[in-house]
């Protein structure tokens, strides 16, 4: 991606409208910028996300319905999308741990303290030639995901690791999504959301019995009618044979 004049944009996900004018006060100095909004509850910082895609996002940590995690693990989500994170909080010293967990699970660019106006006065040239930087250097990014499990658990994975997906003999709302460190997590969706998932990142799949199992091509390690092997997954699974000849077929197309 090369940032021209017309891709120059940001987004201030803020819950206070004072602070959003004087962030867009600030950057109005620099007319390559074009502002894509405001927002100040999470759902609609994550829709404005997703349809924007803006280069450049300003992110407070307290938010309407919720705070920034929920707009960081969104945009982690997103194929294809990495923009310059400029976050910043009040509530530091209430919240000491927040450093910490933004640093060690987020890619974000820029971690400021409010209020923000003399750091922005300093440096906000410096952070907008970074964001284009970053954006003209832009890379596939590997589609990693935020998962939670049936126990509450959070886990961020690379989706190019997963082996397989396995139903739950016990709960059919329940998969098992099997990763290639022998790992196996427990999350309630369904076929096709595991399938949209799947489809979205690119990601080549068969599923060899709707009520059973997804195979993952880069993991086949073997096949023989009618059973498939894979990498670090122990069991053989079965293609049913009313689908062996597809199964067959999407084998042999280069990928």
């Amino acid at each position: 991606m090369q940032a021209t004049p017309s891709s120059l944009t940001y987004l201030i996900i803020e819950d206070s409208l004072k602070v959003c004018y004087g962030i867009k006060e600030r950057m109005n100095d620099f007319t390559n910028w074009e502002c894509s909004g405001f927002a100040h509850h999470v759902e609609d910082a994550k829709k404005m996300i997703e349809a924007r895609r803006p280069l450049l996002i300003f992110l407070d940590w307290a938010l309407k319905g919720g705070s920034a995690y929920e707009v960081l693990c969104h945009v982690t989500n997103l194929q294809q999308y990495d923009p310059y994170i400029i976050f910043n909080t009040g509530y530091q010293s209430e919240n000491p741990e927040i450093p910490q967990e933004i640093i060690n699970n987020y890619r974000i660019d820029k971690y400021l303290v409010k209020p923000l106006w003399e750091n922005l006065r300093l440096n906000l040239p410096q952070y907008l030639q970074e964001a284009v930087s970053k954006a003209g250097s832009l890379t596939k990014k590997k589609a990693t995901i935020w998962l939670t499990d049936i126990f509450k658990n959070r886990h961020h994975v690379l989706l190019e690791d997963m082996v397989c997906v396995q139903q739950d003999p016990e709960n059919s709302y329940y998969k098992v999504l099997y990763f290639t460190n022998n790992t196996g997590i427990y999350v309630k969706i369904s076929w096709q959301e595991i399938s949209g998932l799947l489809q979205s990142h690119g990601i080549h799949y068969f599923i060899t019995n709707s009520k059973e199992h997804i195979v993952i091509k880069n993991h086949i390690r073997s096949y023989k009618c009618p059973y498939v092997r894979l990498n670090c997954f122990s069991q053989k699974i079965e293609v049913v044979k009313n689908k062996l000849s597809a199964f067959e077929k999407w084998m042999a197309e280069p990928e």
